[in-house]
C-alpha cells in the first residue's frame, strides 16, 4: 500500500510539472509572419535594459509546401535551442524528398532586412535574407547611447521587392535566458538525478513537443482558413459573373429573335 500510493504521488507530481513546463515553454515557440512583396512588413520587440538578444531568421515562399515548412520549423526549433548542437550555427542536410519540393518554387523576391531602436535609429540595415538559408543578427542591442524612455524597444522590418509574398520564420534569444539555461546545465548532472526527477525531465520534454505542435498547427489553421476564405470569396464573384453574363446572353438572343420575326412578319 505503501509503494502505490509513493507511486501515484510521483505521478501527480509529474503532471503538474508538466503542466507548468507547459505554461514556462508556451513563449519559446518561433513565429511565422507574412511579408508582402513590393511591400514593407514591421514588428517591435523589447530587450530590457542591461540584456541583449540574438535574432534568427528563415525565409520561405509564401506558398511553399506543408512538409517543406514543418522541416524548417523543426529545424529553426533546433538553431535557437541552446543545448542543441546546431544552436545559432546552420541547418542539418536537407532531405532528397524536401529539396526536391524546394526546387518548384521559382517566383523570388529580393528580401532585405532592417532593424531600428526607437523607430529610427538603424541598428542594421540592409540585411539580405536569402531563402532557405538561416540569418542571424547577433547582439542587437547598443550599450552606451544613454538613457530614455524608449531604450530597448526595436523595430524589425523586412522590405520584399519582387513579385511573390515571403513567410518568415523568426525568433529572438534572450541573453540573459541563455545564460540561466547554460548554468543550469553546469549545476546539475545527469548521473545524480533521482528517479523521479527523470521522470520530471521525460514529462517537461513531451510537454514541450505537444506544445510546439500545438501552436504550429495552430498557425497553419489560421492560413489554412484565410486561404480557404480567400478561394470562397473568389469563387462566390466568379458566380455574380457568370449569372450576369448568361442574363446578357439571353437577353441578346431574345432580341435578336423578336427582330428575326418582326422581319419575317412573324409577329
Amino acid at each position: 500500500q505503501h509503494y502505490n500510493t509513493t507511486m501515484m504521488m510521483e505521478r501527480q507530481i509529474a503532471v503538474l510539472s508538466a503542466f507548468f513546463y507547459f505554461i514556462a515553454s508556451c513563449a519559446a515557440y518561433p513565429i511565422i509572419f507574412e511579408a508582402v512583396h513590393n511591400d514593407r512588413t514591421c514588428m517591435d520587440i523589447n530587450i530590457p535594459d542591461g540584456d541583449d538578444a540574438h535574432l534568427v531568421f528563415i525565409p520561405l515562399p509564401e506558398d511553399v509546401s506543408s512538409e517543406v515548412e514543418d522541416w524548417f520549423v523543426t529545424e529553426m526549433a533546433e538553431l535557437t535551442r541552446p543545448e542543441s548542437i546546431q544552436f545559432l550555427k546552420e541547418i542539418s542536410r536537407i532531405p532528397g524528398n524536401i529539396a526536391n519540393k524546394m526546387k518548384e518554387h521559382k517566383t523570388r523576391s529580393k528580401i532585405s532586412l532592417v532593424i531600428e531602436e526607437d523607430g529610427s535609429t538603424p541598428v542594421i540595415k540592409n540585411q539580405v535574407l536569402n531563402y532557405f538559408k538561416p540569418s542571424f543578427s547577433k547582439n542587437i542591442a547598443k550599450a552606451g547611447r544613454g538613457w530614455n524612455e524608449n531604450r530597448g524597444n526595436y523595430r524589425i522590418c523586412v522590405n520584399a521587392r519582387g513579385a511573390g509574398d515571403v513567410r518568415i520564420l523568426f525568433d529572438a534569444i534572450k541573453l540573459s535566458e541563455y545564460q540561466d539555461k547554460r548554468n543550469k546545465k553546469h549545476l546539475v548532472k545527469k548521473e545524480h538525478l533521482t528517479p523521479m526527477e527523470i521522470a520530471f525531465e521525460e514529462s517537461a520534454s513531451l510537454a514541450k513537443t505537444v506544445v510546439d505542435e500545438m501552436f504550429y498547427m495552430e498557425k497553419r489553421e489560421s492560413r489554412m482558413k484565410k486561404t480557404a476564405d480567400g478561394t470562397n470569396a473568389r469563387i462566390r464573384y466568379f458566380s455574380y459573373i457568370s449569372i450576369a453574363t448568361l442574363l446578357g446572353v439571353t437577353w441578346i438572343q431574345i432580341q435578336y429573335l423578336k427582330g428575326y420575326f418582326k422581319k419575317k412578319k412573324v409577329l
